[in-house]
């Protein structure tokens, strides 16, 4: 009877066995020890969870009407200042907790001088200008507002002009029931993670950086930070941007023309993209292509306001300050946007845009 195996199978199988168990054993060492070392000195990537109840890791925090962050009745209290604050995501909050939007930080820097404040951010993503003047037509303008006040990034400009013929409002999802997924439980255990995080945000870095990755515009689905600034590119008609931007400063006059109605004035204020706020190199790890944009979106918008009669604050230069100051006072380096993102400002970004709405906007005769 012919032997099936020769006397070496064996031997050779349990070495390949150990060898494959032994490397194993390094990678999940390797993966172990990456974890620790970023827990330690890179908390920043634990609980980066981004969903319909998280933002960020925080919780989305919708109340009932719409608004993200407390119920506030309709019926104001005697010496009551009520902020509105307006726009897409950036007003919203993304990447960051209710309470740091500058809405509702806006309203702690009223409580301290003086004023007794509450806000609404009636903000969600992907608005448009039309959706906005529409839900506040229909729901923010009975909450009787005295500070209203629009917030535009590049984004929000791009995206009026490729959702310039949409007749409905986009619903907001927050308000429909959560279908929990089985698999709930066990994704929360993995959200105090900050290795996934990690090598997910430094390999789209990576693509970026060999130039694997663009921010060229697609010539049908023109979205995104650059549109607004006048982005060069082939295939993209020439003049694209200036007609985005007249199609923003019709319906800009619009939602201005609605809160006039109410005896109010619209209020607006400038986000910068990061890759133009600062110079650094880790503030443009997207690498933009500065040289190809031929527009500031910040004077655009600074003169339409000043057409349309608008208050307006260009909050570029609050960002910068912002930065240097806690550079200076708390000796920490202050990133000002959230993590790879070009747009969404943090905590410390938002905290800057609340205090220069207050330079605009805190002795006019509604905030005394």
């Amino acid at each position: 009877m012919n032997q099936i195996f020769n006397d070496k199978a064996i031997p050779n199988l349990k070495t390949t066995v150990r060898c494959i168990a032994v490397d194993l054993s390094k990678v999940l060492l390797a993966v172990v020890l990456l974890e620790t070392l970023l827990q330690v000195i890179a908390p920043e990537y634990t609980n980066n969870v981004f969903d319909r109840e998280f933002t960020g890791g925080h919780p989305i925090a919708v109340s009932s009407p719409g608004n993200r962050g407390p119920v506030i009745p309709i019926k104001k209290a005697p010496g009551e200042l009520r902020i509105l604050g307006m726009g897409d995501s950036t007003t919203f909050g993304t990447g960051i907790a209710a309470e740091d939007t500058w809405p509702a930080q806006l309203a702690t820097v009223f409580h301290k001088n003086g004023t007794k404040a509450t806000y609404i951010n009636s903000a969600l993503e992907g608005y448009t200008l039309k959706e906005i003047n529409t839900v506040y037509r229909n729901l923010w303008s009975q909450y009787q507002p005295d500070l209203v006040i629009l917030a535009v990034d590049n984004n929000l400009v791009s995206m009026t002009w490729f959702r310039r013929d949409d007749k409905s409002v986009t619903a907001n999802p927050y308000l429909q029931p959560i279908a929990k997924s089985k698999l709930a439980g066990l994704k929360n255990q993995f959200q105090i993670l900050a290795t996934p995080s990690w090598l997910k945000i430094n390999a789209q870095k990576c693509l970026y950086f060999l130039g694997l990755a663009n921010n060229n515009l697609k010539p049908d689905v023109p979205l995104g930070a650059t549109l607004a600034l006048g982005w060069q590119q082939a295939d993209l008609p020439p003049d694209v941007t200036e007609r985005a931007w007249k199609q923003f400063e019709t319906d800009l006059s619009v939602l201005r023309d609605s809160v006039a109605a109410d005896g109010h004035s619209l209020a607006v204020v400038y986000l910068p993209p990061r890759f133009m706020a600062f110079d650094g190199f880790s503030d443009n790890e997207q690498q933009v292509p500065r040289q190809r944009l031929t527009m500031d979106a910040g004077k655009r918008l600074g003169e339409i306001s000043k057409s349309l009669g608008l208050p307006y604050v260009d909050s570029t230069k609050g960002v910068q300050e912002g930065r240097s100051q806690i550079a200076q006072k708390e000796g920490r380096f202050a990133p000002m946007y959230i993590k790879f993102d070009t747009v969404h400002l943090d905590k410390d970004g938002h905290k800057a845009v609340a205090e220069d709405l207050f330079g605009l906007l805190g002795k006019s005769d509604k905030a005394r």
